[in-house]
């Protein structure tokens, strides 16, 4: 890490003083060494000791149709080609930062895709989105170190913050049950000018960790100049940005919207949500994605956009927590996305993916006004701007047990009653960062239209809500 870089006072001391310790170090200097020695230093297996030979591979043309005989793929013993990742090596121990192939394929993605401002830039591979995020917090954050959240979030972030010793700050979302927006700069901005006085006894910030794009549970994206201004403040205050992108590209219109199912790659590109890296100029924005919503989630296969600089550190911390990822998720993808036809055919799939996606927002939304419960104005869902949810507030400020106080008692019920009809959701309390401080804005649950088989039974889904949320009221 160079000297000038303005991230390095926010490196944690655990960070700063790891030395760790390989047995292949402090080894005499040898003058004229052998140029092709026999190789006994390392424990790695011969790739002829590894059962698999090949494999083979039939991808989809697109979601939920078959196999296609076009598109199935070999898996080699040892490839002859520059760009495949093979079983010799993807099964042997190897870079802790991933398959040199699969970062050359995502690094020609991410500069066709999110396109960074800056070219100081890197790709390290990741276990998935939150083994990315859990190495964020073991380099930057000693304990008692404050990092800030927007008020409701993907709530198993909060486990591995204080596991570190991390101290989860909330920013409430004003505008989120009035506008559906996410919109807190202005509260951002007096939180940190007067951060003395709101939290006498806490450091500053190091981060702030969002999702920008996608919200997850609320499905909405920052605007653009909302953005900016975020960033604007992390200068002024030296804090990192955590971009947590696991969404960012299930991209949708609104639902009153005619749709475009035929978006070409370019279109596709310019219709999404700008990463903070386009205008990050300074290395501390951090990038995760994951290739768990456009793949699958059981590859525990994501990687992140990070400054040139800090790769040395992420190094480190994945030799120590975690090694390299799976080399058997690394040949699935950089594979498929070589006989899909590389980064244009990828894009490809992840549009249709996301067109799937779209469809299905579409169809909840649209069953949801149709019902009683809409339209007597007890239920009002969330238009996402991204992602695999629906979130839904429930206007329990009509219901006659309302006192201004009973947000929880009344949510209780509400979900005792969907539960009975034969619903689940997700209540938006128990995706708080601390549900005390989020109680007045919690009267909402989180859908996700992800898992069922057809987007009928998401009719199904909608009257069921209707019925539980008019009970909770009539």
């Amino acid at each position: 890490m160079t000297e000038d870089f303005p991230l390095l006072p926010l490196v944690s001391d655990r960070c700063k003083n790891r030395n760790p310790v390989y047995f292949w170090q402090d080894v005499p200097v040898v003058e004229n060494a052998h140029k092709d020695p026999i190789q006994l230093v390392g424990g790695m297996p011969n790739y002829g000791f590894f059962p698999v030979t090949g494999a083979n591979v039939q991808l989809r043309e697109e979601p939920f149709k078959g196999g296609h005989d076009d598109l199935s793929f070999q898996i080699n013993d040892v490839s002859t080609r520059d760009d495949e990742v093979d079983i010799k090596n993807s099964f042997q121990y190897s870079d802790q930062n991933g398959q040199i192939e699969l970062r050359n394929q995502i690094k020609e993605f991410v500069k066709r895709v999110v396109k960074p401002v800056s070219n100081d830039w890197d790709i390290v591979c990741t276990l998935g989105g939150l083994d990315g995020i859990m190495k964020c917090f073991d380099i930057f954050i000693n304990p008692g170190d404050t990092v800030l959240i927007e008020e409701f979030t993907f709530t198993p972030v909060l486990n591995n913050l204080v596991e570190f010793g991390g101290i989860p700050i909330p920013i409430k979302l004003n505008n989120l049950i009035k506008d559906h927006k996410i919109d807190y700069v202005d509260e951002l901005e007096n939180m940190l000018n007067n951060w003395e006085s709101i939290h006498p006894n806490l450091s500053k910030p190091k981060m702030l960790y969002t999702i920008p794009n996608g919200h997850n549970p609320l499905g909405l994206a920052q605007s653009l100049d909302h953005k900016k201004r975020i960033y604007h403040l992390a200068e002024l205050h030296n804090f990192i940005i955590l971009e947590d992108e696991p969404y960012s590209y299930l991209n949708f219109t609104k639902y009153d919207e005619t749709p475009n199912y035929n978006l070409t790659n370019d279109e596709f590109i310019n219709s999404l949500n700008p990463s903070f890296t386009t205008m990050d100029t300074t290395g501390r924005v951090i990038r995760i994605e994951t290739f768990s919503k456009i793949y699958a989630p059981g590859l525990r296969l994501g990687y992140m956009v990070i400054n040139k600089s800090l790769i040395n550190l992420f190094t480190k911390s994945g030799e120590l927590l975690t090694r390299a990822p799976s080399g058997f998720s690394q040949i699935f993808v950089n594979n498929t996305i070589i006989k899909l036809g590389g980064i244009e055919g990828w894009i490809q799939w992840i549009t249709k993916v996301r067109n799937e996606y779209l469809k299905r927002k579409n169809h909840f939304i649209n069953s949801l006004m149709k019902t009683k419960a809409y339209k007597e104005g007890y239920l009002t869902p969330i238009d996402p701007n991204c992602g695999m949810f629906v979130s839904i507030i429930i206007n329990i400020e009509k219901s006659n047990e309302f006192n201004g106080i009973n947000y929880n008692q009344l949510m209780d019920k509400f979900y005792i009653n969907s539960a009975q009809i034969g619903v689940l959701a997700v209540l938006g309390r128990n995706m708080s960062v601390k549900s005390e401080f989020s109680t007045e804005r919690s009267n909402f649950i989180r859908t996700a239209i992800s898992f069922v088989d057809d987007v009928s039974i998401l009719d199904l889904a909608a009257q069921r809500l209707s019925d539980a949320t008019c009970k909770l009221f009539e």
